[in-house]
Order: C-alpha cells, then structure tokens, then sequence
C-alpha cells in the first residue's frame, strides 16, 4: 500500500533509535535506616504525608554501586546510547512523578552533565501515560521538518507503594506497573519509523459501557489508518478484559503487556517486537496510551525498515541492597 493512505493525516514524525531501560520494582530497596541524600527527599516526604493526611510515608532507592539513582540518571543512561557527542535542535523531556532531589530540576542536571549540544530544551509534566503518544504532538507542533530532535519519556516512584493510599495500588490480576526510560531519536524528514498522531479522545460512556467505546474507537482508528496491528497501554488491555480484547485481535493482532511501563509502555512493547521480528518492516502500528481514567491517546506508526533498537538491561549494571 502507497503512503498516499497518509496524505489527509498531516506532517510525520520521523524515528530513526529507540533506547530503553526498565526498573522492575525487586531491583529497588527501602531507604531504611534514613538514605544519605534525605535532604532531597524530605519534600516528597512531607508532601506525600500531608496529602494523605499519614505520616511516615518511606522513599525507596535504585542503587548503582553506593549511588541513588533518580529519574534525570535513567534519562542519561537512554540518551547515551544515542551518541555522547549528539546534536539536537530540539529534546522534549516528560515527566510526571516528581524528581528524586527535589531541588534540581532533571533537565537542567541533564544538560549541564553530558556533552550534547541542544538547541531548544522542552519540559513536559502531570500528563502521565498519554506523555507516550501526546509527545509526538508536542514535537509535532515544536519542530520543523528537517530538525534533529529526542523524545525522552521517564518515570520512577521513589516512595514505597504500600497500599490504596499510596501514588497507585495494583491488585495482582491488574498486572505490575514498572518505571522506566525511553528515548526516541528524530533524524529529520526520513527514517525508520514514520509516526502520526492520531488524536486524543475522552470517553463518554457510563463504566458499563466503557470498554465497548474504547473498541468503536479504536476500531476506527485502525481503519482511518489502515493499520493492522494494535498496541494498547497495558493497564487499558487489563481493564478492558480478554472477551473485549478477543475482538480486537479478530482481524487485527494486538499485544497487550503483563507489566505497564506507564508513558513507556507502549513504546517499549513496539521495540520489544520489532526487536523479536514479530512486526516487519511495511506493517502499521496503531500505539494506544491512556490515562487510567477516562482519555486516550493515539498516534500511528509505519515501519518503513528496522531502526536501531538499543535495550538497556539493568540488573546487570547496578547493585541492590
């Protein structure tokens, strides 16, 4: 099928590298007794416990060698897989759950720390998993045509999510959910991967009718699209259900993770597959994000041939207490 499917879609995106790590939960450990950087964290503390009207709510580390990694060292750690030496008209950095140290702002640690030149730094926050697909409309609106940029998506819950009170309880037929990072690397006017955003949508219907309008609406999609797969934010695939699912995957193929990586999710599920030949070059994609309430997201991705796929394992590379 021609590109002329894309021609009422408006202007591509276009992605050359995907980077991305993932930080289970059994790779983290409490902050017991009081973690040597407690002066960063104490806001998060106290905030957390004024919120919730608790007290002694605990943080919980990602430990590489003697050193707490926060949200801004996973970033790092997707982008240099990039290039340490990069060029960028444009970074787009999202972000929701709050940074580790409190008192230094991730994107200005991340510039001042690596080598790359950029030109614009863009921060985007409280967007939450619709940052997965909603960051192609801002670099959309952001770039031009033939500007270099990256997408960088990060989340890591550094308090301890000990029940219904906490950031975001699971039971566990609901699946996991995990942090991450993940980093998408826009060469210009051609690559790999030709992204559309598709739109955002609020559904109407009462909860009993829920999951039969995310399917027409997602049916849709893929049709406007011509696409023939379908990738869904996780958490949206386990509140749907499998009988709903089923009619999804007839006729189309739709994958649904075990674990939600929350703004990553959808991306990394497409790496993932693309990684294990499951979804070929000429396929179209349709990336499903949602913000466990009642918005998704969409763009459209047209594999024009494999792009660069760098995964970074982390339990190989830090230490656990």
């Amino acid at each position: 099928m021609s590109n002329s499917v894309y021609a009422e879609h408006g202007t591509p995106i276009y992605v050359d590298h995907i980077s991305w790590l993932t930080a289970e939960d059994h790779l983290y450990s409490l902050d017991w007794p009081t973690p040597d950087d407690y002066f960063y964290v104490l806001p998060h503390i106290y905030m957390e416990d004024h919120y919730y009207g608790r007290a002694g709510s605990v943080s919980r580390s990602l430990l590489w060698g003697e050193r707490r990694l926060t949200a801004g060292d996973l970033a790092l750690m997707v982008l240099e897989k990039l290039g340490t030496h990069a060029s960028w008209d444009w970074m787009i950095l999202a972000q929701t759950y709050p940074e580790r140290h409190a008192l230094t702002a991730p994107l200005a640690r991340m510039l001042e720390s690596a080598s790359w030149q950029v030109k614009h730094p863009l921060g985007v926050t409280h967007m939450g998993a619709l940052a997965g697909t909603e960051a192609i409309q801002v670099a959309l609106w952001s770039k031009l045509p033939r500007e270099k940029a990256v997408i960088v998506l990060v989340e890591q819950r550094i308090l301890q999510d000990d029940g219904p009170d906490a950031y975001r309880h699971r039971s566990a037929s609901q699946g996991e959910l995990s942090d991450m990072a993940v980093a998408l690397e826009s060469g210009g006017d051609q690559g790999a991967l030709q992204i559309h955003y598709a739109g955002k949508r609020v559904i109407t219907s009462a909860e009993s009718d829920f999951a039969a309008e995310i399917l027409g609406s997602i049916q849709h999609l893929m049709s406007d699209y011509a696409a023939e797969q379908v990738i869904l934010q996780s958490s949206l695939g386990w509140h749907i259900g499998g009988h709903l699912l089923s009619q999804i995957q007839a006729p189309y193929s739709c994958s649904v993770s075990t674990v939600d990586y929350q703004s990553g999710d959808v991306w990394i599920q497409l790496a993932d597959r693309l990684q294990k030949g499951s979804i070929q070059p000429g396929a179209r994609v349709l990336l499903i994000s949602w913000d466990d309430a009642r918005t998704i997201s969409a763009c459209c991705v047209h594999v024009l041939h494999k792009p660069l796929l760098s995964r970074i394992t982390l339990n190989q590379e830090i230490k656990t207490s």
